[in-house]
């Protein structure tokens, strides 16, 4: 197939939450939109996700969760949660009333019902869906919209757009960028995130003459057994041991090395930070909780810890003291005895079995990545904003740094407030060409 030249008021790169949040908004406001995902499916990291849509329940609880130099544009999910959540519930009524998430609060929806419905405002709207869609080509017109060359079931089109968002995820499925999260670089974490979030966001961004902050590495995950293997969406939630807020996390040397109350998310950053690989200890009275309670409200109750040991990954429980040893020593912490008797130590593993597991960091998104504004539009080398050019999700750069305040709700924030803005900028230009149509 030759290629054709075909257009759209917005371009969306991207078919999670953000790009479909951004799509959505635009089309709200009449733009045609073309939204091209790479993946075969839509959904992105959203599709494997609990469905929460949630943060900080005010600023100050963002500041105690994140004090990070990088974080600069939380305040944006924050003060955004209420409209949020309220605009998405005009496409799927949450699945929960409001309730206490983590250190914030928020909402569960049915994620795959919410696009759906969401996807049929932009198709109304004269706009389009792609999938199997690569962008292999991007550069800037003349009259400041953009031309993309993509490659679709063997075909390859030209794509011309008055705005163009930028919603590909993130750069964790690139290995290099994991590798780069743990100190010293020795360890490649698992990913626990979509696997087509490879830095395609940033890499346009670049080329475009926008900038990215790789200086960030903070990122968002969770603490995983060594060796689980993920075949499944639910896979990325069994595997996830949120119980260590309620346990001891110990290096190679038998030191601790953070303060497990601040929760998984924290110790899975806090484990990144001091070399990617501890042995993580709790109690039997812990372990008979986590299996029946969920540690997160209204999500499915299960044997994290023993899903993980039948589904190959490095967790046990021993009798005793000398049997953990013994145990440990086989996973390679030659512990001293006297790791295991300090106070809190033995207060937090109680008086029955002690359940352990070899833990990794799994990363879920990037903080890094393409440098934005309040109004998401990217920065170039003089902090200037690109016209036309949005970042949301995964691929806005410091929106958190050393803390967490919710992904799903980043990215219904962001991906609205672009597509808001990317659908006036379209309006302002005179209309050229049909509507879009992908490549065949």
């Amino acid at each position: 197939m030759t290629s054709d030249d075909l257009y759209a008021d917005v371009v969306v790169l991207g078919a999670g939450l953000a790009g479909i949040s951004a799509a959505t908004a635009a089309a709200e406001r009449g733009a045609r939109v073309l939204v091209l995902e790479r993946a075969p499916t839509t959904g992105g990291s959203a599709a494997i996700s609990g469905g929460y849509v949630w943060t900080a329940a005010d600023l100050d609880g963002l500041r105690r969760e994140d004090s990070g130099e990088f974080q600069r544009h939380g305040h944006l999910v924050v003060e955004g949660y209420r409209d949020a959540t309220s605009w998405l519930s005009d496409y799927a009524a949450p699945l929960t009333a409001e309730q206490p998430n983590l250190h914030g609060r928020g909402h569960k929806f049915d994620i795959p019902l919410l696009l759906l419905n969401m996807t049929r405002v932009v198709a109304a709207a004269g706009g389009r869906l792609a999938v199997n869609a690569e962008v292999a080509d991007v550069s800037r017109e003349p009259d400041g919209g953009f031309a993309l060359s993509v490659r679709r079931d063997g075909a390859t089109a030209t794509v011309r757009a008055r705005a163009l968002v930028l919603a590909t995820g993130g750069r964790q499925a690139d290995p290099g960028v994991r590798r780069s999260l743990v100190a010293g670089g020795g360890l490649l974490p698992p990913l626990r995130g979509n696997a087509f979030s490879r830095g395609d966001g940033a890499a346009i961004a670049t080329v475009l003459g926008g900038r990215v902050n790789t200086a960030n590495t903070g990122f968002y995950g969770h603490l995983w057994a060594d060796g689980v293997e993920p075949v499944a969406p639910l896979d990325f939630i069994a595997f996830t041991l949120y119980q260590s807020e309620e346990g001891v996390m110990l290096d190679a040397a038998g030191r601790r090395f953070a303060d497990e109350t601040r929760g998984d998310h924290n110790n899975t950053t806090a484990l990144a930070a001091h070399g990617g690989r501890a042995l993580l200890l709790w109690s039997e009275e812990v372990q008979e909780r986590a299996g029946g309670q969920p540690f997160v409200g209204g999500s499915l109750p299960m044997d994290r810890w023993g899903i993980s040991r039948d589904r190959g990954g490095r967790a046990d429980s021993a009798a005793s003291a000398d049997e953990l040893l013994a145990l440990a020593r086989g996973w390679g912490y030659d512990l001293d005895p006297s790791a295991l008797n300090e106070d809190e130590v033995r207060q937090r593993l109680g008086a029955g079995r002690i359940f352990a597991a070899d833990v990794v960091p799994a990363v879920t998104m990037t903080f890094g990545g393409v440098e934005i504004d309040s109004g998401c539009r990217v920065l170039d080398a003089g902090d200037e904003p690109l016209p036309g050019l949005y970042a949301v999700g995964g691929d806005a750069s410091d929106v958190y740094h050393r803390g967490y305040a919710g992904g799903l709700c980043a990215a219904a924030v962001t991906g609205r407030l672009a597509g808001a803005s990317a659908a006036v900028r379209a309006a302002r230009r005179p209309k050229t060409s049909a509507a879009a149509s992908p490549p065949a």
